[in-house]
């Protein structure tokens, strides 16, 4: 080894730190590199996250609709640069992304862009995709490889050359989820905890919904949802976003069997006691992790008909895939699934199967290794990064 190679994992928030990429950091320090962190300070996962062991930078926090607020952030982020210079900056998130590219500009040795969903998107007006597409292939300048995360980014990266000359693009199988942790039936007693503390009823079906509430995730299509079906199941609405508070306050309204809760440590137990996931997003999508989740514990999903969504359910096999937008056609594939027991069972159980075999953590992991290798393979011990299990 020459020496140890300093990696930066960058994000907006800590929580895609924390949720997806401390596996690979792991990895990576394994296999003998330096690995810090940064994003923008604040936020409940701020503190979880440096308690993962990790130097944390804490990022100036602002509204990206703020010139100045970027401003700051860009100068935080080039700071940072020229007091560390990193061997190589990965990059989460959109406008964080483009952002720290440019800022890495003649101070970091490689710079990978992960795309969790590519932020321009057949669904937006044209001038807005234009946009968005401009910004990419402007911070493509700067960007050594693209990691993309569905078959749609994939085609468009090429297309569009989203990396400097000489770069590549590269589609990885999402962030991964650890089978081991959701394929296990949920034993009894976890199953009445988690029904006292959540005022759930055993001899209902339970609906979950795990994201961002945030306009283009569409949470509003649950509460219509909740609606149709009245007291016939339960539904949970777990996460943070700038509809929440709208969203809690609508479904008191509807009774006590719609519960929207804040951020929660039982994510894991919610999806291994629901009976199906609903996802009516029609965000740019990446490779939604909620949905891998819910595929390996072996429920089925129903979400609408957009890029990543597709790339994990088969529809008709894994779950239902609903034109997007389409609220009528949504809510009756619930009721569908709801009424039919050896339907739901049968897709479970599809889905976990092609899960176990495309999206494992370890596949993830093994991904997006190989893709660091070629920057990283004058400094590692190993000519292969250690993987976790699962």
């Amino acid at each position: 080894m020459l020496d140890h190679p300093r990696i930066l994992q960058l994000a907006n928030e800590a929580g895609p730190l924390r949720l997806f990429v401390l596996p690979v950091c792991d990895a990576l320090q394994k296999a003998g590199a330096d690995v810090e962190l940064a994003c923008m300070a604040g936020g409940p996962n701020f503190e979880p996250l440096r308690a993962a062991g990790y130097p944390l930078h804490a990022l100036p926090r602002g509204q990206w609709k703020n010139p100045l607020a970027c401003w700051r952030i860009y100068r935080g982020i080039r700071e940072l640069f020229k007091q560390k210079r990193y061997d190589l900056l990965v990059v989460h998130t959109p406008v964080m992304s483009w952002l720290a590219r440019l800022a890495a500009r003649d101070c970091v040795g490689a710079t990978i862009y992960v795309a969790h969903g590519l932020p321009f998107t057949a669904r937006q007006p044209w001038y807005v995709r234009r946009l968005f597409l401009a910004v990419e292939k402007f911070a493509g300048r700067y960007t050594d490889a693209v990691l993309v995360m569905n078959r749609e980014d994939e085609a468009a990266c090429r297309r569009y050359r989203l990396t400097r000359p000489g770069g590549f693009c590269r589609r990885i199988p999402g962030v991964g989820v650890d089978v081991a942790a959701y394929e296990q039936p949920l034993d009894e007693k976890i199953r009445h905890e988690l029904d006292e503390q959540f005022h759930l009823r055993s001899d209902k079906p339970l609906l979950l919904y795990l994201g961002r509430f945030i306009p283009a995730k569409r949470p509003g299509d649950i509460l219509t949802l909740a609606e149709r079906l009245g007291d016939r199941a339960d539904i949970v609405m777990a996460g943070e976003g700038s509809m929440w508070e709208e969203i809690h306050e609508r479904a008191k309204r509807l009774g006590p069997h719609v519960h929207v809760l804040g951020w929660t440590d039982r994510c894991v137990d919610l999806v291994r006691r629901c009976d199906i996931a609903v996802f009516p997003s029609v965000y740019r999508e990446g490779l939604p992790r909620f949905l891998l989740e819910a595929a390996a514990a072996g429920k089925p999903a129903i979400a609408y008909d957009v890029r990543g969504s597709r790339d994990v359910i088969e529809n008709n096999q894994t779950g239902l895939l609903i034109p997007p937008g389409d609220v009528e056609a949504f809510c009756n594939g619930v009721q569908m699934i709801i009424e039919k027991e050896e339907i739901c069972r049968r897709m479970g159980r599809t889905g976990q199967e092609r899960i176990a075999e495309q999206f494992t953590l370890q596949k993830s992991v093994t991904a997006q290794a190989n893709a660091f290798e070629p920057f990283l393979r004058n400094f590692l011990v190993k000519s292969t990064l250690e993987l976790p299990n699962g």
